[in-house]
């Protein structure tokens, strides 16, 4: 059996393929509290009766891969390849981000599982982004060879973006952080209860990034701080959008975009995605999707495991 593995920095995700076309087992063990990849493997393996079946590894990271070394940046996990695979995985291994991970997904992914942003489902042609808000703010690049993983999420958000209630965020952040913010301070499910704190005055109950962006409640400031997610989130495609030169379509996905982002807001996220004075045309040519399966992590992982 060859291990899938989606590792974030709050939930890790497990499943076993035999076969490389579908995967079998699936868990979800909190990261919180564990202090190594061993551990969150162990539970997995001695909860599912499957220690002494499993030889071989897909394990997609939220966190940099330098080298042999792996260093989460949100949990307190480090770890070395090598190490990893001759202790439990002298038969095949391969780690990569865990956007890329999903990014391996993309091409075999039906129109049924895709919702388009304003455009029609047309077959869009040149590179492609994957981008997805969680624990952190993963963004992968796709070419036609290549898939190549950044963090970009850590990108300063620029001057023009900073309108409305944000300015009062920011500087609300700096005057507490001692530093400005990136995309994904905000970008993110930490973000999310941070817009509405600050917005909020501190006053009420602790609600959830899931409550604020449901706003059951119809809470004036889980509003607020949806409306500023959106437009902070459309600003920030459009700027690695047109650095990257996605003509090829910027996909996004993960619970946090497909709460935030619906059919109603559509028209105005397109509409701040191309706010832009000289590139207006080229913006409007790019499609937006939104990514609506819940286990593209796995289904990259299937794609992987292929080759091992």
């Amino acid at each position: 059996m060859i291990l899938l593995a989606d590792i974030g920095a709050t939930n890790a995700r497990f499943s076993v393929t035999t076969d490389g076309f579908k995967y079998e087992h699936s868990d979800n063990i909190q990261v919180i509290g564990a202090n190594s990849l061993e551990e969150l493997f162990s539970s997995y393996l001695t909860r599912h009766r499957l220690r002494k079946k499993v030889n071989k590894a897909v394990i997609g990271v939220a966190a940099p891969i330098i080298n042999d070394k792996v260093s989460f940046v949100n949990a307190n996990i480090s770890f070395s390849i090598k190490e990893l695979k001759k202790r439990y995985f002298m038969e095949g291994l391969t780690v990569i981000n865990d956007l890329a991970l999903q990014a391996h997904a993309i091409k075999n992914l039906e129109k049924s599982e895709l919702s388009f942003i304003g455009l029609s489902k047309q077959q869009a042609r040149g590179p492609k982004l994957l981008v997805s808000p969680g624990t952190g703010l993963g963004l992968a690049g796709i070419t036609d060879q290549e898939i190549i993983s950044t963090e970009a999420g850590h990108l300063n958000i620029p001057q023009k973006e900073i309108k409305h209630d944000l300015s009062k965020i920011i500087d609300t952040f700096i005057s507490t952080n001692k530093r400005v913010p990136t995309y994904e301070d905000f970008l993110s499910g930490k973000g999310i209860r941070y817009f509405y704190e600050v917005l909020s005055g501190g006053k009420g109950e602790s609600l959830s990034g899931e409550e604020i962006l449901d706003n059951k409640d119809l809470d004036e400031n889980c509003t607020k701080t949806k409306d500023l997610l959106i437009y902070l989130l459309a600003s920030y495609l459009r700027y690695v959008a047109l650095v990257w030169g996605s003509t090829g379509g910027v996909y996004l996905s993960g619970s946090i975009v497909n709460s935030l982002i619906t059919k109603e807001t559509y028209q105005t996220f397109r509409e701040v995605f191309e706010d832009s004075e000289t590139m207006q045309d080229l913006l409007k040519a790019i499609p937006l999707i939104l990514v609506t399966i819940n286990d593209i992590g796995f289904r990259g992982a299937l794609e992987l495991s292929k080759k091992l």
